[in-house]
């Protein structure tokens, strides 16, 4: 392998294990996994390899036979092979029913080591490998990121007329991860800096191998139509298929590169008539670069927003399969939050929060013994002392997840009660955070009207009756007013009744 190469998997091998250590996500994973070994290596293709590695000092702790240990090492080896070649979590088995799994680390095809845990006590969940892999790959495209971002800095830093602006642009096109916010500033960022009438920003279609229009803004009088343009033509076209600045006396189109050409921002006749020179394009180039950044941070903003959906999702599975007591996520219960949210003053981003709030909202009756969540008949002061500390380890347990930082509050706090008598904190009336109060009378409808194993459901009419029973007792009496007026609304008591069926046939 070149020196060159080898040198940047190495850079790439030493990032990517100081960046997984600081990453809160992997002590989330080991807490669902039972706190494992985390092992990450270079890249070994032989039982030699990992002789002296943590890996086979895990297995010798379990296998005492060398020729066993060397055994397994062998599966280890193969399980890293396969992992590449299928682009899998592959699993392994060792000493008396202990498991690991391991990962082939990738970035542009190349193999720069692999990532491995050991002394699980049962094999990885397939959901959650998915969720590992996701994961794992998002980690590895942020290192490959701060390491091209560290040579891009290297490459800037001689720019100094150029370097000025930048940092302003760079500074004002990062304010926002909203591509459909995104794309326009840059535009007229882009206007700004260079004193140009029109700027066009075009994204590749790889399949159909043509550029498409985004954002234009035009300051001219006689505006020009959007319309797409085949790579290789005109000047955004060139730009994209030989991947430098194309510059003409009247127009200026510089490509957006990471990793691969994803697009072109194009700009069209200077505002002081003049031409457009090696100034221009310089400036243009760092501009264009920064745009593909911004961009490409953004539309990796947004795979980090699934990733966290998914790790609800898949927590909020595994709660669900842990018994039947535990809460569903259905569609009907969801919407409430999202048309109740609203009318009593969340915005939408806290309205977002508050739906993984609802997925989440009992997380900490995993650590209550199922015979108590079970129970028929009344619980012990034991028992109930119990019940009371799972919304704080509940709270504990996600806090460990970064971007469910502002949903803590409302797992803390949605078993307090309106008067004071709720837990863990007995707060009352408006000391208790909105949301939490929205929750609590959403979550308790929800309860109410699903089966349990230990008692029948109540219907909607009844449900509600018990509901307005507890106003000012148990529930806020504004949220109470406004979700008996949205369970009232065709539409949702329709949804409500769909679900409780489909619940029902389940079952």
């Amino acid at each position: 392998m070149p020196g060159k190469k080898q040198d940047k998997i190495m850079v790439l091998f030493d990032k990517f294990n100081g960046n997984w250590d600081l990453r809160r996500e992997v002590s989330v994973f080991g807490e669902i996994l039972g706190n494992p070994t985390w092992v990450i290596l270079p890249f070994v293709s032989t039982v030699e390899e990992l002789a002296g590695t943590e890996i086979a000092e895990c297995v010798r702790a379990e296998v005492k036979k060398e020729s066993a240990v060397r055994e397994t090492l062998s599966r280890v080896v193969s399980c890293a092979k396969r992992s590449f070649k299928q682009k899998t979590t592959e699993s392994f088995v060792y000493g008396r029913k202990k498991f690991g799994i391991c990962y082939a680390l990738v970035s542009e095809g190349n193999v720069f080591g692999a990532i491995a845990a050991c002394g699980l006590e049962k094999d990885m969940p397939s959901d959650m490998k998915k969720l590992f892999m996701s994961f794992t790959d998002v980690v590895i495209r942020q290192t490959r990121q701060e390491i091209e971002l560290e040579e891009l800095n290297k490459t800037v830093r001689p720019r100094a007329v150029a370097l000025s602006t930048v940092h302003t642009v760079h500074r004002l096109m990062t304010a926002t991860f909203d591509i459909t916010e995104l794309l326009p500033r840059i535009a007229h960022l882009t206007l700004q800096v260079t004193r140009a009438n029109r700027c066009s920003i075009k994204m590749v279609d790889k399949k159909r191998k043509t550029l498409l229009p985004k954002v234009t803004v035009d300051l001219r009088e006689k505006k020009a139509k959007l319309k797409k343009v085949q790579i290789g033509k005109y000047a955004p076209g060139k730009a994209v298929k030989q991947g430098i600045p194309i510059r003409g006396a009247k127009y200026l189109s510089a490509p957006m590169v990471d990793e691969d050409v994803i697009g072109a921002i194009t700009i069209y006749d200077k505002t002081d008539g003049t031409e457009f020179n090696q100034f221009d394009e310089e400036i243009m180039k760092t501009l264009a670069e920064q745009a593909a950044i911004a961009i490409k941070n953004a539309q990796l903003y947004k795979e980090q927003a699934d990733i966290t959906i998914s790790s609800i999702r898949c927590i909020s599975h595994m709660l669900a399969n842990r018994s039947s007591v535990t809460y569903s996520t259905e569609a009907s219960f969801l919407k409430l939050i999202n048309i109740v949210g609203p009318r009593l003053g969340l915005n939408e981003s806290e309205t977002k929060m508050l739906q993984y709030a609802a997925m989440l909202h009992d997380a900490g009756q995993i650590s209550v013994p199922e015979k108590v969540l079970m129970k028929k008949g009344g619980l012990t002061g034991k028992e109930y002392s119990i019940i009371k500390r799972h919304p704080m380890k509940g709270a504990s347990l996600l806090s460990k997840f970064k971007p469910l930082k502002p949903i803590l509050p409302i797992i803390r706090y949605h078993h307090e009660n309106f008067d004071g008598t709720g837990y863990p904190k007995g707060l009352k009336g408006r000391d208790i955070p909105l949301s939490a109060r929205i929750l609590a009378v959403i979550s308790s409808f929800e309860a109410m009207i699903t089966e349990k194993p230990y008692r029948k459901a109540l219907s909607i009419t009844d449900a509600i009756k018990e509901l307005k029973r507890n106003k000012g007792k148990q529930f806020d009496p504004d949220i109470v007013d406004v979700l008996c007026d949205v369970v009232a609304r065709k539409d949702v008591k329709r949804l409500i009744e769909k679900d409780i069926s489909m619940n029902n046939k389940v079952t």
